[in-house]
């Protein structure tokens, strides 16, 4: 019995052969038409033969990503359940058929990683000019396994963006970032995943095509939005089924009935204003075309489409319109989560929540009405604190005014330029924390306490800054991200130990500050123009301290399948005065200002008239500086009636003797 042996040499010279003829002019639309098969076990609502004619509006996404188009990259901002992930699968099943290479699949998370693997492995074993192509996942040398699926010509690799390493290890023709918008801001501190991911088809030069896709999440922090920002910017025109004006179809057109029973859109033409029925929808789709509205880098071309687009069968406009008045209710009730998701996953729009809290005109403008400039204080002001935020190349100083019910006037900001690391630029700030300030009765007000941040890079100086410190109730804190925490912690940690390794008993304190609840508290309270809980701010602070004030939003991710509302802000927007006004805050509850009672504010208004009075023999009349009084040298000066708070009496942690200072 002879049996029929390969031989080697003619297999070679095939191979060799096939790999010189050039690619085909294959287009990702005809191709997906002609070939692709949606697999009945994916759950897919129409499975079997796919028609681009079902959703017209994602040909010509599928024809700039065929290796043919002279485009670099691809972008598609759309809502949810569109077109984002079939597109993308039959872009993979085109480039593995005609034109095959490296392929990178990158998702958020492991999880979603192998969902979409398995989804593309069954839609390889439903297509038959896939299934020929990759290697069966019963192979004995396992070339299809979760996340690697080989064929002639090159592998498809489905990972994670969340790690450096699997933007590094290998080269690809082809990338295709699926939810941009939930990879992690910057990977490994290597920088940001799209460039990183884009590095790997960089030997490819012209011939990578790159494909990213996702909905939207806030402003200023939306990875996808900046990409349609930089691209052509289409939008899908829709005609009138009366008037044929062309026009992109908007939320704000829809109308409808209070049960939902009647759902119209109206025509945004010139001369008509028919209410279209959804029933025209199908022929509207198919009549559809796409049109840019900037010329954007020349390299880029995206795509915005919201839910209202979505095909007749598929989410209808009475669905919307149900969602919407629920995201509506819950959003008067203070719950703004259902309205971010309705913007982000139907509208396929950027959430704003700044749409609905007080913005930095408003704030500015009421600035520039209040009758006092910075280091005065208005008649209100009946305790100070502070608060510092370290930067890399400065320290920022806020001093915070308080009165009866939690009112609160920014009386003092200042910026001391200096290397952390400089000891010069700790003893400028240590200057300005002596100062007192004059009240308009006459009487001189120091700061009752001071906040320190000892984030960032120059913990050990901040430590060494207020260790010395305590007795002035100046104290190192570190903010703390976490839903449910008390704006200062109980009691501080211990950051100092002793030779032994031992905590050491009289050292650096370090008091958690809860971010989240102090934000909230903040913004809250940003409406109120005067009273209990209002903010007031001197007229001559610089403009854009007002936008670093409301530079964070309050925003609902998904982590692991868990929600998680947080706040964010841009990645190019500062935050530094949000920040001081909430060490600020956290300052005023170490000293208890919270629980102060109305007899309580005016016992302390009373001593702090008597210690006018006390001064100088007759009462003071108002003065208004333009900087703080400096303290006397002297250390008999006369202490400000404040420093007798109707508080209990602090406790002996407060003691100024410290061990750890003897000990050195």
């Amino acid at each position: 019995m002879s049996l029929e042996m390969s031989n080697g040499a003619t297999v070679y010279r095939e191979a060799y052969f096939r790999g010189q003829r050039p690619e085909p002019d294959v287009w990702i639309d005809q191709w997906a038409d002609e070939y692709m098969r949606i697999p009945r076990d994916t759950g897919a609502a129409e499975p079997g033969q796919y028609h681009t004619s079902r959703t017209p509006y994602a040909r010509e996404p599928m024809r700039c990503l065929s290796p043919a188009h002279p485009c670099k990259r691809v972008v598609t901002m759309v809502a949810s359940q569109l077109m984002k992930t079939q597109i993308a699968l039959n872009w993979i099943g085109g480039l593995i058929h005609m034109a095959p290479s490296n392929i990178l699949t990158l998702l958020p998370s492991l999880g979603l990683a192998k969902r979409v693997s398995s989804r593309i492995g069954k839609t390889i074993k439903a297509t038959p000019v896939l299934r020929e192509r990759v290697a069966s996942n019963r192979s004995r040398d396992a070339r299809n396994t979760m996340d690697t699926k080989e064929f002639e010509g090159g592998s498809l690799y489905i990972t994670t963006a969340g790690s450096a390493a699997n933007l590094a290890e290998l080269s690809a023709r082809y990338i295709y970032g699926d939810e941009v918008d939930r990879w992690s801001v910057d990977v490994g501190e290597e920088g940001d995943p799209v460039e990183l991911a884009e590095t790997r088809g960089s030997t490819f030069g012209r011939n990578a095509k790159f494909y990213f896709s996702s909905s939207p999440t806030v402003r200023g922090a939306s990875r996808i939005a900046d990409l349609f920002e930089v691209s052509d910017q289409r939008y899908y025109y829709v005609p009138c089924p009366t008037c044929d004006h062309m026009q992109v179809l908007e939320w704000e057109r829809l109308h409808y009935s209070a049960d939902f029973q009647v759902v119209h859109y109206q025509c945004a033409g010139p001369d008509c204003d028919v209410l279209i029925e959804e029933r025209y929808k199908g022929e509207m789709l198919a009549k559809g075309e796409w049109r840019a509205h900037t010329q954007g880098d020349g390299e880029t071309i995206g795509f915005n489409l919201n839910a209202l687009y979505s095909p007749p069968g598929w989410t209808g406009w009475a669905s919307l319109a149900k969602q919407f008045e629920k995201a509506k209710k819950a959003q008067a009730k203070g719950d703004l989560e259902p309205m971010q998701v309705f913007y982000n996953t139907r509208l396929a729009k950027v959430w704003d929540s700044a749409q609905e809290q007080t913005s930095a005109g408003v704030l500015m403008d009421r600035a520039r009405l209040e009758s006092y400039g910075l280091g005065s204080m208005p008649d209100g002001v009946l305790m100070l604190t502070a608060s510092v935020d370290t930067q890399a190349n400065r320290l920022e100083l806020m001093v915070m005014g308080w009165g009866a019910g939690m009112e609160r006037w920014v009386v003092d900001f200042q910026v001391i330029s200096g290397d952390p690391a400089d000891e010069r630029t700790w003893v400028a700030l240590d200057e300005l924390l002596k100062a007192r300030y004059r009240h308009p009765c006459g009487a001189e007000l120091m700061i009752m306490a001071t906040a320190v941040d000892s984030g960032g890079n120059h913990t050990d100086e901040v430590y060494q800054f207020c260790r010395m410190r305590r007795w002035r109730s100046v104290f190192a804190i570190k903010g703390a991200s976490k839903r449910g925490r008390p704006v200062i912690a109980q009691r501080p940690s211990m950051v100092d130990v002793t030779w032994k390794g031992l905590t050491e008993r009289h050292g650096a304190e370090l008091w958690i500050v809860g971010t989240d609840t102090a934000k909230d508290w903040i913004y809250n309270r940003y409406a109120f123009d005067t009273g209990p809980g209002a903010l007031h701010f001197a007229n001559d602070l610089p403009d854009d301290f007002f936008a670093q004030c409301v530079a964070e939003r309050k925003v609902t991710r998904y982590v692991r399948g868990h929600k998680r509302i947080e706040w964010t802000k841009g990645k190019s927007e500062r935050n530094e005065a949000l920040d001081l006004l909430v060490y600020n805050l956290a300052m005023a509850h170490y000293l208890g200002i919270n629980r102060y009672q109305d007899h309580d504010w005016a016992r302390i208004r009373q001593a702090i008239i008597h210690s006018a009075s006390g001064d100088s023999g007759q009462p003071v009349q108002s003065e208004r500086l333009s900087r703080p009084v400096e303290t006397p040298a002297a250390p008999q000066a006369p202490q400000p009636a404040v420093k007798s708070r109707p508080t209990t009496a602090p406790p002996q942690r407060r003691s100024s003797t410290s061990g750890y200072l003897k000990r050195r």
